[in-house]
């Protein structure tokens, strides 16, 4: 493998734990421990570090070493708000470009959720919920729309993850939604899509305090 690709994929694992919260906001991280976890070199292992320490998921301090960014709140607001202007128009398109093979696709990705529901499957759930979305993208032919808004997104990706961890918020709400997505899709009624796109997507907004309140030391506050 060259090692762009073992780069890549070094990113992208170390990228995935700071999501999943394996490496845990404000966590001290070593470039061999990491080499360690990952079974990957160390030189793929640094020129990940490089590009996650240039979109702010790690920082060094001098003498003293390299840590997990916390979640920038800020950050993950700004995402939600361009994913919204963004999808809700990408969801009417949607409508127009449903196939028969889309709401198949769609339906599986339900059922997968469901599944993940009844054996409470964090991961699974997380990972569905997703793929809904970017199923969605694809039926539009704007994948590479959702390409970019998942490179630029990983506070929000944080921040959501932890919200499907949260005792209390129930997946059930997020399972009616989707439900009540795929109805208007399959309706092609796009006045509805573009307002449950935006319901759902308004969530975090509506969540925002029982999370943070859940997880206090893994914010970035403006003063630090």
């Amino acid at each position: 493998m060259s090692s762009t690709s073992l780069q890549s994929q070094a990113f992208k694992a170390i990228r995935e734990k700071i999501i999943y919260s394996d490496l845990e906001p404000g966590r001290k991280i070593s470039e061999k421990g990491l080499e360690d976890l990952l079974k990957i070199g160390r030189t793929p292992i640094r020129e990940a570090l490089i590009q996650l320490r240039a979109q702010a998921l790690v920082y060094t301090i001098p003498q003293s070493g390299t840590y997990v960014s916390k979640i920038d709140l800020v950050a993950a607001q700004n995402a939600r708000f361009v994913r919204e202007q963004l999808e809700k128009q990408i969801m009417m398109e949607c409508c127009a470009k449903l196939t028969f093979a889309g709401e198949e696709s769609l339906k599986e990705i339900i059922r997968q959720q469901e599944i993940a529901v009844q054996q409470k499957d964090e991961r699974g759930f997380f990972k569905a919920d997703n793929y809904f979305h970017e199923i969605c993208f694809d039926i539009a032919q704007r994948k590479e729309i959702w390409n970019w808004l998942n490179d630029h997104n990983t506070h929000l990706e944080r921040f959501r993850w932890l919200r499907v961890n949260v005792e209390g918020l129930r997946w059930d709400t997020i399972m009616e939604q989707h439900y009540q997505l795929f109805e208007a899709l399959t309706a092609r009624n796009t006045e509805e899509v573009s307002f449950l796109t935006s319901l759902h997507l308004h969530m975090m907004l509506n969540e925002q305090e029982i999370v943070l309140e859940k997880y206090p030391d893994y914010w970035l506050h403006t003063e630090e």
